[in-house]
């Protein structure tokens, strides 16, 4: 048995990681070359790694979504976690739909929110009391006697300065976000890595670490932490200029808003290069126990690219940019691959990791020629909130998509009649030529998907709830430009 970490880079696409993440390159035993997401965006995409199953056979996807929407809902035994018995089972999250607002804790034995808005991404000092925790707790009716009783118990806690420093960040921080200069805290990477050393060597039980990272998704705009000399951005431009609705609707990015976008965001993707690095290092150096990192993103992201349709962001959208991601193994056991250049999709990646933690060897039938991928439509009953789309506009964003992998080429259709047929190139990561919109899919296609694009689409319409988010969930998921 050895230790298995599972890091998911968010929204890093196949192209970017291969040109900004050297080191991750450099250390990995087995390059997985042509591996493909399950669906487009984060909560089907993590449920499908887990559970090894597309979007409509495990039913967590956007028009599933109503007030009583929870991970918890799905069994231990329905993920490969069922499968790590005796492993210490611990989960970081930075997203914020994996948290524990979700019931994603649930799969953990242990569990920490890093995601933006909570205290770790507003904090510059960690180990310290946290504002946000205490006014919460706090029955004080009175704000300034709150404040009065958080200065308090900072001198009593263990770590007063720092306390304290937390306090003050909590009032700075947002004035500081809006100055010319770059910002100093990251999206929680560095607590992250921090915490995940920590965890991986309180003892000497095996254990399975998942991280989520969320540093190169939006909103991009420089960090001090960033490498400098990569980019040339201003450091008051921000990408949320612009949603990603004005900017796919309307056609708004102007050159140096796409330069200045695509700049930052591999500027982003180097940063976690370094830091998960250094984290490999890390535990490698601190843990006498075998420990493999697989290192992949749960999507990509669309750049305003040709072959990206133009678009921004992943919303509504299966190109290339978006479902060929990365995925690496270092430190795998005895006859691993160098390289696999088949097909491998991230449905397989549950008895990929099983096969790790027991040091078993690796299969070929975990590639496959044809290998399926699926997105059922937007967040809820109106997840334009308050945009002004036409009814088409509407039913275009919210359509249902699958795609299908073979050979060199992709098909794909969805709930509006469409289908298209694109070449792939091996040696051009994350870019796909159309070919052809005057195709129908081939019955190999559709035979990989229990239930009918047009059948499965009307359902999850018909079953769709309004969403009842806590008031500080949807301002993270604004922040993040879901909303």
């Amino acid at each position: 048995m050895r230790n298995v970490v599972l890091i998911v880079l968010d929204t890093v696409r196949k192209d970017t990681f291969d040109e900004s993440a050297p080191r991750l390159r450099e250390a990995s035993g087995t390059s997985f070359e042509q591996a493909r997401a399950a669906s487009s965006w984060s909560v089907p995409s993590h449920t499908s790694i887990f559970t090894g199953q597309l979007p409509h056979q495990h039913g967590i996807h956007a028009e599933s979504f109503d007030s009583s929407f929870s991970f918890s809902t799905i069994d231990e035994n329905d993920t490969f976690l069922g499968d790590l018995s005796g492993y210490r089972k611990i989960g970081l999250s930075a997203n914020s739909y994996l948290n524990r607002v979700f019931g994603f804790d649930s799969f953990f034995d242990e569990y920490e929110d890093f995601s933006i808005g909570s205290h770790v991404h507003e904090s510059l000092f960690t180990d310290g009391l946290v504002i946000r925790e205490f006014l919460a707790e706090s029955d004080e009716p009175n704000a300034a006697k709150r404040y009065l009783d958080f200065l308090r118990a900072c001198f009593d806690h263990d770590k007063p300065l720092k306390s304290v420093a937390n306090g003050v960040w909590s009032q700075i921080g947002p004035t500081v976000k809006r100055l010319p200069v770059p910002e100093v805290v990251d999206d929680g990477a560095k607590n992250i890595a921090r915490t995940a050393h920590d965890r991986a060597t309180e003892d000497s039980e095996p254990f399975f670490l998942f991280a989520n990272m969320m540093d190169a998704h939006t909103p991009l705009r420089n960090l001090i932490q960033f490498d400098q000399s990569l980019h040339s951005v201003p450091n008051d431009w921000s990408s949320n200029e612009f949603d990603k609705w004005e900017l796919n609707k309307d056609g708004a990015a102007t050159d140096e808003y796409t330069r200045n976008y695509r700049q930052l965001y591999a500027a982003a993707v180097e940063y976690l290069d370094r830091v998960i690095s250094g984290l490999i290092d890390d535990i490698q150096r601190s843990t006498a126990r075998e420990t493999t990192f697989v290192i992949i993103s749960d999507h990509g992201h669309n750049l305003g690219y040709d072959s990206d349709d133009e678009l921004f962001h992943h919303t509504g959208s299966m190109t290339e940019g978006i479902m060929h991601t990365p995925c690496e193994i270092i430190n795998p056991p005895d006859g691993y691959p160098e390289t696999v250049t088949e097909y491998f999709s991230h449905l397989q990646l549950s008895e990929l990791i099983v096969r790790l933690a027991h040091e078993e060897p690796f299969d070929d039938a975990l590639t496959a020629e044809w290998i399926p991928a699926e997105t059922i439509g937007l967040l809820g009953t109106d997840p334009t909130w308050g945009k002004e789309f036409t009814d088409d506009e509407f039913t275009y964003w919210n359509r249902m998509i699958r795609c299908v992998y073979h050979d060199d080429t992709k098909i794909e259709w969805n709930s509006l009649g469409e289908c298209y047929e694109y070449e792939l190139d091996s040696n051009r990561p994350s870019r796909q030529q159309l070919l052809t919109d005057d195709i129908a899919p081939k019955s190999e296609a559709t035979a990989l998907f229990e239930e009918s694009l047009v059948e499965y689409k009307q359902q999850a319409a018909a079953d769709e709830q309004d969403l009842a988010f806590d008031e500080s969930v949807e301002n993270q998921l604004r922040e993040l430009g879901y909303l």
